[in-house]
C-alpha cells in the first residue's frame, strides 16, 4: 500500500547511505532487553509546587517539589537498555558529573562572567564572544547565499505552498545530532523534532503533529553517544535550572546506569510511549515506529557516524530486527497484524 511503499523508499535511502545496515549483522545488532526490575520502576510523580505562601518560615524548611509539566499518557515500564554492541572504551561506563545537557549552556553569554577565554577560542582565532556571533552569523549568510545558487526556483517551488514530509523524526537537540547524518535532504521529508533526550513527552504536541496532521506513515526517535541529557538524567540534576529539571524528569532511567545503555534504554521508553499514544495508527499498519542510535565516535565499533536501528515497533531482538529490517518490513513488527484494510489515514 502506500505507506508502507513511503516508509519502504525513505528507510531504503536510509540503507543506501549506509546508515541502518549495521543490524543485518548478527554479531553487532542490538540484544533483546530483558524485563525491567523492580528496582527500576518509574519515579513516583513528583508533588506540586506550593501555590501560595512561597515566603512562609513552612515553606522555607522544606523545598518546593518539583513537578513536570507535561507527562506521557502513561508513564512507561524501565526497559533495560538494549545492547549494540560491547563498548571498546571502558572509559565509557557510568556518565561523569561533566556531563550536562547541552541546554544547561544557556546562562549568559558574557566572555568574562562565562570565562570563554582563549581555553574556549572556537578555532578561527576570535576569542570575544562578539567576535564569534559575528562571524558565525556572517558564516550562516554566506552559507545561505550558496544554498541559494545551488537550488533554484523550481526546488522551492515543489514546497512553497504545502509541506509533504514522509517521516516524524525526533532527535536530541545535541548539536552533534544533524540531519545531514542520515539523510542526502532533508527538506520536505523529514519533520524534524528536537528537545534534549529525544523525548515524546516534551514535544508531544510537535509529534502529534506530524503523525496526526501531516500523515508521516513512520514516527523515527533518534538517541546518540553520551547523551548530555540521559548523562544528566542519571545523576543529581537538582541544582540545574527548573525548565530544564522539567525535561529531565521525564527521562525514565534508573540513577548511575552507564550513560549509552541509558540512551538505548530511552528509545525503547520513547517508542513505547509513542505505541500507546498512536495505538490505533500502530496497530492499523498506519504507522510504524522505530527507535535508532547514533554513534558518532563508534562506541558500538560499527564505524564513526553508524546510525543503528535498536527497535522497530516494540521489537528489539537483533535477529528479528535483521529479518525485519532486510526484507522491509516496518509495519506491526511486535504484533505480527496483517496490513491495514484499505482506507484513509
Amino acid at each position: 500500500m502506500e505507506y508502507k511503499g513511503m516508509v519502504k523508499a525513505l528507510l531504503g535511502a536510509l540503507l543506501t547511505l549506509g546508515t541502518a545496515a549495521a543490524v543485518a549483522n548478527d554479531a553487532h545488532a542490538p540484544a533483546a532487553p530483558p524485563k525491567a526490575a523492580a528496582s527500576h520502576a518509574a519515579p513516583a510523580e513528583a508533588a506540586k509546587p506550593a501555590e501560595a505562601g512561597h515566603g512562609s518560615a513552612e515553606a522555607s524548611k522544606a523545598p518546593e517539589a518539583l513537578s513536570p509539566s507535561i507527562h506521557p499518557l502513561r508513564r512507561p515500564a524501565v526497559h533495560t537498555a538494549t545492547a549494540v554492541h560491547k563498548p571498546a572504551a571502558a572509559g565509557h561506563g557510568r556518565p561523569a558529573s561533566s556531563h550536562k545537557p547541552a541546554a544547561s549552556h544557556g546562562k549568559a553569554h558574557s566572555a568574562a562572567a562565562a570565562g570563554h577565554g582563549d581555553a574556549h577560542d572556537d578555532g578561527h582565532g576570535h576569542d570575544s564572544e562578539a567576535g564569534k556571533v559575528q562571524n558565525l552569523v556572517k558564516a550562516m549568510l554566506a552559507a545561505n547565499t550558496n544554498y541559494m545558487k545551488r537550488n533554484n526556483s523550481s526546488y522551492f517551488d515543489k514546497f512553497a505552498s504545502k509541506q509533504t514530509p514522509r517521516a516524524t523524526v525526533v532527535t536530541c537537540a545535541d548539536s552533534r545530532v544533524q540531519s545531514n547524518a542520515f539523510h542526502p535532504d532533508a527538506v520536505n521529508d523529514l519533520f524534524m523534532v528536537r528537545n534534549i533526550g529525544n523525548q515524546l513527552a516534551t514535544s508531544e504536541g510537535s509529534i502529534e503533529y506530524g503523525v496526526r496532521h501531516l500523515n508521516t506513515p513512520l514516527l523515527m526517535f533518534i538517541g546518540h553517544a553520551v547523551c548530555g541529557a540521559v548523562a544528566a538524567a542519571s545523576g543529581d540534576f537538582s541544582k540545574l535550572e527548573r525548565p530544564i529539571q522539567k525535561e529531565l524528569l521525564t527521562i525514565n532511567i534508573p540513577k548511575g546506569i552507564n550513560v549509552n545503555e541509558g540512551v538505548l534504554m530511552n528509545v525503547n521508553n520513547q517508542v513505547e510511549s509513542a505505541m500507546l499514544k498512536f495505538g490505533g495508527e500502530v496497530e492499523s499498519g498506519k504507522l510504524a515506529v522505530i527507535g535508532a542510535f547514533y554513534d558518532f565516535r563508534n562506541d558500538y565499533k560499527q564505524g564513526k557516524g553508524k546510525l543503528i536501528i535498536t527497535n522497530i515497533n516494540g521489537e528489539t531482538d537483533p535477529a528479528k530486527l535483521a529479518a525485519l529490517t532486510k526484507a522491509g518490513n516496518f509495519f506491526n513488527a511486535a504484533t505480527g497484524m496483517s496490513a491495514a484494510p484499505a482506507g484513509g489515514h
